[in-house]
């Protein structure tokens, strides 16, 4: 008897009744996290109470660094929310509307429609999405994130489905019984009480940067604030707002800031090429990838697939093979690429017959590389030739063979061939110019692979069949050893990659089946079409909605231009906390004056740190990342950060003997590390360009107006130094020089040895 499903009214009724599947589970991206994660953080709070100590004593103008610290934070919770509401519209766009039986009728709706009791239609590739039961037909499930065992679990009628699970092959009806709140996967997610932190150089980075600034912040600054108060002349306005000073250049909070914006905008950039990014960070994953890994259907090929012939084997007839052939196709349970190839050929007219009665369905599976049926008579089998029967194909050119077994002995066999897409080679070619090995791993046999390889430019065609390999296999020596690999089972492929990532790989896995998706969890970054299965999509760090794999040669350069700009601005942000930690400890024991002031810290911030930063950080820059940011940054910024620090303590010492003022002090000093900062933006800016010469000449047009206009001047309180002051201030600021050159070239000594004992060192 057909089973009709739920009426509208019983639709209705069961949604009055509470039982839709309308449960929103916790976004942990929710507009209300991202604000509270950007406000409500330590440097924040830092930067409020140092706010309300230089308002106790009255110094208003040095006020101006929390006003640009409220203007950051703003700008990143906007770029952040931005970035949210995009993602939620791609994902709309990529969500997969399951079919469910309404009113007799096969009708799609949302996942948030579905209710109790619903009926629904599963089949090949989708994912479970809530708990039911089979209640007729008979599927393969994959269980792997409940059991954590990869092997499929046959199901048929009257067995439960366990939400978050995928099937993998055949199809059925089942019947809903939870929803909302009450399903499995729904339930696991809310028992959840810790986050897996993201596999990121970057974020990793960041977040020690920030933990280790903040341990120090409280008992530098209460040492500190205690010093100023015993330095001689001292008044509390002075000692306050030197303390403010020191304290605001060790917090790298725009660095926080524009990390986070970068990525953000990248996000959105990607969005306007219908690319989903369902995890921030594997923009930085991908951007740093030097291996890729492609399934070759849906990649190098469209997936779709061309019928060349259809021969009977030796005492079979035609009519008989396509009789085998119509009663195997007739009863598939899902259409693939290579069914639906047949189809076109074999029912173009009804003269064959399929009445022969079927006793039992047999679904194809990537693991059985075959489908079928069987009757009273015999078991019938449409697939690989090597998995299904022992003699031998011999075939003219490079195709791929669907052998057709009457219990196991051969009636005939297919030959197809797939449809190149035609800008594969031009992707073949980007991999290489761009230092990306190129992995090819299939199912399919090793002929039909090679000569797709070859037609697409991919060198040195060295392949193995895992099917002609004996257990158990040696992953990590054949990785070394061959680019592509066939006859490839799912657990085999997520074990080439598991191999590939032990050798220091950082791994890219493209996919867009059931049979990819275990590969695609291992992979460092993976990427699913857009048209892929439902299960291969949900599982993707990147889906490529517009199906064209043509794509990820501009998502990688997306990726890179973020990193290598993030890498450099970066530099600028931590060779300010690096000098200013010096500082900020050495003048709790040093009788001197601090040399800087809040409002001239804020002016510095901005024109060689802020505004520089913020414009590289946008510029295009597709060079290969070399999986070196700790040491890139640190080459850069502590030498940097030494220099100021030597040529402050220097400049400090020499004013204490002096006649230097204190309005005069802070003035040498700042002119000092602009002179510094800049040399630090040319070096992280070359090669010069046009815009790195612009943004150069603006700095130091920054620099000039603010000590030549008296407006500007006054309201910075800097003073125009005398003829001594200012030998003094030339000839430390080229000593500068000097201590650059020399703390540069030990720093290069020092990584050149480190590095010659800890290779991968990120």
């Amino acid at each position: 008897m057909k089973q009709m499903g739920l009426s509208s009214a019983e639709v209705e009724a069961k949604k009055k009744q509470g039982k839709a599947n309308d449960y929103k589970s916790k976004d942990s991206n929710s507009v209300a996290k991202i604000v509270a994660r950007n406000l409500f953080t330590i440097f924040n709070l830092v930067n409020l109470i140092l706010a309300l100590m230089v308002f106790s004593v009255g110094s208003y103008k040095n006020l101006l660094f929390i006003f640009i610290a409220t203007a950051n934070t703003m700008i990143a919770i906007i770029n952040e929310i931005r970035a949210k509401k995009t993602i939620e519209k791609m994902k709309i766009l990529a969500e997969q509307n399951p079919t469910v039986v309404r009113n007799g009728k096969p009708t799609q709706i949302s996942p948030t429609e579905i209710v109790e009791d619903d009926l629904m239609i599963l089949g090949i590739g989708d994912q479970i999405i809530v708990d039911s039961v089979v209640e007729e037909g008979i599927i393969e499930v994959n269980e792997s994130f409940i059991t954590g065992e990869s092997d499929n679990i046959k199901k048929q009628p009257g067995d439960r489905l366990t939400s978050g699970s995928f099937i993998v092959s055949g199809s059925c009806k089942a019947k809903v019984t939870s929803v909302g709140a009450e399903n499995y996967i729904t339930k696991l997610e809310s028992s959840a009480h810790t986050i897996k932190t993201a596999d990121s150089k970057l974020f990793k980075i960041m977040n020690n940067i920030v933990k280790y600034i903040s341990f120090a912040l409280i008992p530098v600054g209460a040492l500190l604030l205690w010093s100023r108060f015993r330095v001689e002349n001292s008044s509390p306005e002075i000692a306050i707002t030197s303390t403010v000073a020191a304290l605001i250049n060790m917090i790298p909070e725009g660095l926080i800031l524009l990390t986070s914006s970068i990525l953000a905008l990248s996000t959105i950039r990607l969005s306007r090429k219908k690319v989903l990014v369902q995890d921030l960070y594997s923009i930085e994953t991908l951007a740093r990838v030097d291996c890729i890994a492609l399934d070759k259907t849906g990649t190098l090929t469209t997936g779709k697939m061309k019928v060349k012939d259809i021969i009977p084997a030796k005492g079979v007839s035609k009519k008989d093979l396509y009789n085998t052939l119509a009663l195997i196709l007739s009863h598939a349970t899902a259409d693939t690429s290579t069914s639906l190839a047949l189809k076109e050929i074999v029912f173009k007219d009804d003269k064959y017959n399929t009445s022969e009665e079927v006793e039992e369905v047999i679904p194809f599976s990537s693991e059985r590389k075959c489908s079928g049926v069987k009757t009273k008579k015999a078991t019938f089998l449409m697939g690989a030739p090597e998995f299904i029967t022992k003699e031998k194909i011999e075939v003219d050119g490079d195709h791929r063979i669907i052998a057709i077994v009457k219990d196991k002995k051969l009636l005939g066999y297919a030959l197809l061939e797939d449809d190149l897409r035609k800008d594969a080679k031009r992707i073949i070619d980007y991999f290489y110019k761009n230092n990306v090995d190129i992995k090819i791993i299939s199912g399919d046999s090793q002929k039909t692979v090679e000569k797709i390889a070859t037609a697409t430019g991919v060198k040195d065609i060295a392949s193995v069949d895992l099917s002609k390999l004996t257990a158990p296999i040696n992953y990590e020596k054949i990785v070394e050893k061959y680019n592509i690999f066939t006859r490839v089972k799912p657990n085999e492929k997520k074990a080439l990659i598991k191999a590939l990532k032990k050798q220091g790989k950082t791994v890219a896995m493209t996919g867009d089946g059931v049979n990819d998706i275990l590969a695609m969890k291992e992979a460092d970054c993976s990427i699913a079409i857009g048209e892929g299965s439902d299960a291969a999509r949900r599982s993707a760090k990147l889906v490529l909605l517009n199906n064209d794999f043509a794509s990820v040669p501009s998502i990688i350069d997306e990726g890179r231009q973020t990193i290598n700009n993030l890498e450099r601005s970066t530099a600028l942000f931590l060779a300010k906390t690096v000098y200013a930690s010096i500082l900020a400890i050495l003048f709790v024991f040093l009788p001197f004056r601090y040399p800087f002031t809040p409002i001239e810290m804020t002016l510095l911030n901005f024109a060689c740190i802020g505004f520089p930063a913020f414009i590289l950080a946008l510029e295009k820059n597709t060079e290969r990342i070399k999986n070196r940011f700790a040491k890139n940054i640190m080459q850069y910024s502590v030498p940097i950060g030494l220099t100021v620090t030597t040529c402050t303590l220097i400049l400090a010492i020499v004013a204490h003997y002096t006649n230097f003022s204190q309005t005069e002090l802070t003035t040498a000093s700042l002119i000092i590390a602009f002179t510094i900062d800049l040399i630090l933006i040319y070096w992280i800016s070359k090669p010069l360009n046009t815009l790195r010469i612009t943004l150069l000449f603006t700095i130091v047009g920054i620099i000039i107006a603010t000590f030549l206009i008296p407006l500007i001047r006054d309201f910075f309180e800097l003073a125009l130094l005398d003829k001594n002051n200012l030998t003094v201030t030339i000839l430390i600021a080229a000593l500068g020089l000097i201590v650059f050159a020399v703390v540069r070239r030990l720093m290069n000594y020092f990584f050149s040895r480190l590095l010659k004992k800890r290779p991968n060192i990120s």
